[in-house]
Order: C-alpha cells, then sequence, then structure tokens
C-alpha cells in the first residue's frame, strides 16, 4: 500500500484511463442483476430508481467534493439538470420494467440502441451528419433486433413479451434524449464538469422519481436487509463508482475504443443473467443478440478514421 492508501494494484488501474474505462464498464453491467433483485425482493420499479439516484446523488456530491471540483452550476444548466434528470427517470423507469419482463441481457441489448437513436438526435438537432457506417449499422441494428424480438416465433409480439421489449426500445429513445440533453449542458457557457454534471442529474433524478412514485402503488421502501444492500450495491457502485469512473475517463480515451469497451456493459449484463438468473436465449435470439451488439459496435464509429 502506497502513501495515498491505495495498493499498487489500483493506483495502476485509477491512474490509467483505458483500466479506469474498463472497469467502470464491468462495474455498471451489474446494473440490471441489482434491479433485478431488488424487483425480486418485492419493490416498485420506480421506487427502485428512486433509491438508485438518491444513493448515488450523494457519493458523487462527495467525489466532486474530494477532487476539487466545483459544485456550483447556473441558473440555466440547473434548468438543464431538471431536465436530464425528469429524462433520465423515464430512461429507468422503462429499462427497469424492461428487465423484470423479458430479462437483465435482453433488456440491456435493447437498450443499447441508444446508438442510433444518439446519431439520428444530433443530426437533427445540432445538424452533426452520421458517418457513413452508420447506415448499414442501423439496418443490422433492425435485424438483430428483430432477431430479439422472436420475429417468426409463436412467441413473437405477444403478452408481457411484446410489453417488455417495447420499454427495452423505449429505453434507448429515453436514454438517447438523455445523453443529448447532458451533451448540451456540458456546452454551456459555465462548461460545468462531467463529474459535476452527473451528481446534479442524480439528484434531480432522484426528485423526479419521488414525484412518479406517489402516483403509483409499488412497494417504496425495502423491508430487508438483503433488498437494502441491492440498493446500495445500485446507488454506490453503479451509479457513483461506475459512472464515475467511466466519466473520469471517457474525455482521456479516443472515442472509438471508448464505444467498444462500453460493450461490455450489455454483453457481460447477458452473462450475469443466464448465471445468476438462469435467463436463456433462443438460437435465434443469440444471433439477434450477436448482430445488435456488432451493429452497436459499427454505431459508435470504431475503426473511423
Amino acid at each position: 500500500m502506497n502513501r495515498n492508501g491505495r495498493t499498487p494494484a489500483l493506483a495502476g488501474v485509477l491512474g490509467r484511463p483505458l483500466p479506469l474505462l474498463v472497469l467502470g464498464a464491468v462495474i455498471i453491467s451489474f446494473s440490471p442483476v441489482f434491479v433485478k433483485s431488488a424487483a425480486i425482493a418485492g419493490l416498485g420499479p420506480t421506487s427502485i430508481a428512486f433509491w438508485r439516484l438518491a444513493l448515488g446523488a450523494g457519493p458523487l456530491f462527495i467525489m466532486a467534493a474530494f477532487r476539487r471540483t466545483p459544485l456550483g452550476i447556473s441558473r440555466r444548466v440547473l434548468g438543464l439538470a431538471l431536465l436530464a434528470g425528469a429524462v433520465f427517470t423515464v430512461d429507468l423507469f422503462l429499462w427497469h420494467r424492461s428487465i423484470r419482463l423479458i430479462g437483465a441481457g435482453l433488456a440491456t441489448i435493447l437498450g443499447n440502441t441508444q446508438v442510433f437513436n444518439t446519431a439520428i438526435l444530433t443530426w437533427l438537432l445540432f445538424r452533426e451528419r452520421p458517418a457513413v457506417r452508420f447506415y448499414p449499422a442501423a439496418v443490422l441494428g433492425l435485424a438483430g433486433v428483430a432477431l430479439l424480438v422472436g420475429v417468426g416465433g409463436g412467441d413473437a409480439l405477444a403478452g408481457d413479451h411484446l410489453a417488455g421489449v417495447l420499454f427495452g426500445l423505449g429505453t434507448g429513445v429515453a436514454y438517447a434524449c438523455y445523453l443529448v440533453t447532458t451533451r448540451s449542458m456540458a456546452q454551456r457557457a459555465s462548461r460545468p464538469p462531467l463529474l459535476t454534471i452527473v451528481a446534479w442529474v442524480s439528484l434531480m433524478g432522484a426528485v423526479c422519481s419521488l414525484a412518479v412514485c406517489g402516483f403509483e402503488d409499488d412497494p417504496f421502501l425495502p423491508t430487508s436487509p438483503g433488498t437494502w444492500a441491492h440498493l446500495i450495491g445500485l446507488g454506490v457502485l453503479v451509479q457513483a463508482a461506475g459512472w464515475w469512473a467511466i466519466t473520469a475517463a471517457l474525455p482521456r480515451v479516443k472515442g472509438s475504443t471508448a464505444g467498444l469497451v462500453l460493450l461490455l456493459q450489455p454483453v457481460l449484463a447477458t452473462v450475469w443473467g443466464v448465471v445468476l438468473f438462469g435467463e436463456t436465449l433462443a438460437v435465434m435470439q443469440l444471433a439477434g443478440a450477436g448482430l445488435t451488439i456488432f451493429a452497436i459496435y459499427l454505431g459508435t464509429g470504431v475503426g473511423k478514421r
């Protein structure tokens, strides 16, 4: 252990952007695991979202203060933080329901179709035309989603499966809106640091989630130490530590490399779903998962010169 209280191995990871980004991607891949565990324990999807954001906001502000990152933001940026928090609440509202209906892996893969929605939104709002490779990636992505959904199978487009798929695809739209909103915050004249943005968005998202919980009848308070452990893992590990690692590493990692590394999240989430919950995918769905992940890989611009 060195003078800063860190082991050499940990100091090496925290000091280098690429290992730090990998660490962040691995941590957030457990997000659907914690969500599904809390749901099995009886908590409602929006309640889980509130606890995630509320338990994550505090550590994020503490980390920002510890790193001497300015915490203040202008009123206009605060308004954007509230908007981003509301959009993130919608994102989690949809995603948590998708996880409950179709499983951690499939819901996470569908949510990561945000790559295509983000490209479309930035094209429409900022006139940033997608790279040529985006178009074949989008076609492959649609084909992969069709296989994931089960088009042509007996369970396709029916019941809870259909609802879970629609929630998952809606997550991709909501997450893209969230990313565009946070990008607008980062581009304001005051230019608040990304860590400050994530902290404020988490706080505003907790407020919005709490407001939504007031209109629902789902259980709100955890009733067992195990449930609290799942929520603390979701808030402190995923929302705070995981997103801090990603936020700290992204500006120092090449965009194409970052896009590839972040694909660890849907891949590992699928693995955790199989290992921890016994989730299974049919052969065609496995093919669709692989095709969708490859399409997301292309859509991130990996390998673009």
